[in-house]
């Protein structure tokens, strides 16, 4: 207020003086010749007075209202930065920078680490806390009480400790280096109101790191549950034909016809295969669920590939027919060749299992500007489209009618999951579109897998 008074004052002093001194008798002299000239120069004061009393109220509500504002714009973007970290190490270092900004000094965070405290996050980066600040820091830890300078506890130390209080216990303890911040300043306070802000971020971050680790918990029994009831029966019936045929072949094999041991010998086989397919694809979905895939990067022809692909499936295509449709040229694409042809036989396994004997599936390449496209068709019954989003699931099986239902052709449920793992690990896409086509009937049939592979440098429009 004082600011607003004393020019008010100077100016009507020099106000009363000029006027004295240019109007006043006598004129052109400051002296005043009247006791009405000497009121007039009361009245000034008392103008002046009253009018730079409310000008000073005025400034200073003005002050404060920038530096509320201020206050709530910090606030609002600390809490946005605190929002914005993914972790508890993250809302550390987010509260500590905002804390010492707010401060004008330096700050720390600690968090617990077991049974004690640990310095997680300082600002400037580099300070560290001798021996008492650490026992001011685990005092306030232990008890919830603030501690160090300025306090009942260990006041000799200079930082001063606030437990960090959530809405369901202590996140954790900051501290200020107080010996650098006015008591009871408006940095202060703003400091202290973002260590109170920290404190709940700190929580979300811990709730929502538990809210992972129970998710991931969630989707592992789940997988582990699928996998177990896989394991039960999928691996089972193929044991126990292996089995059964092995021993009738030693207990009957002399009195068998021929063709009959041949059979047995076949039924071995095929289930063998059919076992070593399932460990095969468990061990893949393991590698892809673990994070354990390796990509081996390598300039490879699809063409080269599709057609390795349908060499491996030919013995389990029945009388179904497998046409290719490719260009005569084709760019050449850097992947994986193992991971992509396996990407493929999962698809073409599932494409037998799912289609009828006598039908084709069309093996198919071509390129756009961008990636070249692998296509593969079947003419079986399709996909139902509220079921395409799901087709790429783990353990997911289509349902089949009596005359198709087998679990000796339709697997464990793991193929198309598999592939759809190996095409993303080589930075590509998959995508299922179903029904494709129309029978004789007039049903719509048919089921098309395509996988788009990224091109290094993209081809020019006019050469393609």
């Amino acid at each position: 207020m004082l600011n607003g008074l004393r020019p008010a004052l100077a100016a009507a002093t020099l106000a009363f003086l000029t006027y004295n001194f240019l109007f006043l008798q006598p004129r052109y002299s400051f002296l005043i010749g009247s006791p009405t000239d000497f009121l007039t120069l009361v009245l000034f004061w008392a103008v002046a007075l009253g009018a730079g009393a409310l000008a000073g109220r005025v400034r200073e509500q003005a002050r404060a209202a920038q530096r509320r504002a201020a206050a709530v714009s910090a606030l609002l973007a600390a809490s946005q930065t605190l929002s914005a970290a993914q972790d508890r190490a993250g809302t550390a270092r987010s509260l500590a920078e905002q804390a010492s900004a707010a401060a004008g000094a330096g700050a720390v965070v600690l968090l617990p680490d077991g049974d004690d405290i640990v310095l997680t996050a300082a600002s400037p980066e580099g300070v560290t806390l001798g021996a008492d600040a650490m026992a001011a820091a685990r005092w306030a830890w232990m008890h919830g009480e603030v501690a160090g300078h300025g306090t009942g506890t260990l006041p000799q130390s200079r930082w001063r400790f606030q437990p960090l209080q959530g809405v369901r216990g202590r996140a954790g303890v900051a501290g200020i280096d107080a010996s650098a911040v006015t008591s009871g300043s408006d940095e202060e306070r703003l400091a202290l109101a973002l260590l109170d802000q920290g404190a709940v971020a700190l929580e979300r971050a811990d709730l929502a790191g538990q809210a992972l680790e129970t998710e991931t918990l969630r989707r592992t029994d789940r997988f582990r549950a699928a996998l177990m009831n896989s394991v039960s029966h999928d691996l089972r019936t193929p044991l126990s034909t292996v089995l059964g045929s092995a021993t009738t072949l030693i207990d009957y094999g002399a009195d068998l016809k021929p063709e009959v041991r041949d059979d047995l010998l076949l039924s071995i086989r095929e289930e063998a295969e059919r076992l070593s397919r399932y460990v095969g694809d468990l061990l893949d979905m393991t590698r892809l669920e673990g994070g354990g895939l390796n990509v081996r990067a390598d300039w490879i022809d699809v063409r080269d590939i599709l057609n390795a692909a349908a060499e491996r499936v030919s013995r389990r295509l029945g009388r179904r027919r497998v046409t290719r449709d490719f260009p005569a040229q084709l760019s050449m694409v850097e992947a994986d060749p193992g991971l992509l042809e396996q990407a493929v036989v999962n698809i073409l396994e599932n494409a037998i299992a799912y289609s009828p004997d006598g039908t084709t599936i069309e093996l198919a390449a071509f390129e756009d500007r961008s990636a070249v496209v692998i296509s593969i068709e079947d003419e079986g019954r399709g996909i139902p489209t509220p079921e395409l989003e799901r087709v790429f699931d783990k353990f997911r099986r289509m349902e089949e009618s009596s005359d198709r239902a087998s679990d000796r052709v339709q697997g464990a449920g793991l193929g198309l999951a598999i592939a759809k793992g190996f095409v993303e690990a080589l930075r590509g896409r998959i995508a299922a579109a179903s029904p494709i086509q129309d029978d004789p009937d007039g049903e719509k049939r048919g089921t098309r897998i395509l996988i788009s592979l990224p091109k290094s440098i993209p081809t020019h429009p006019d050469l393609l």
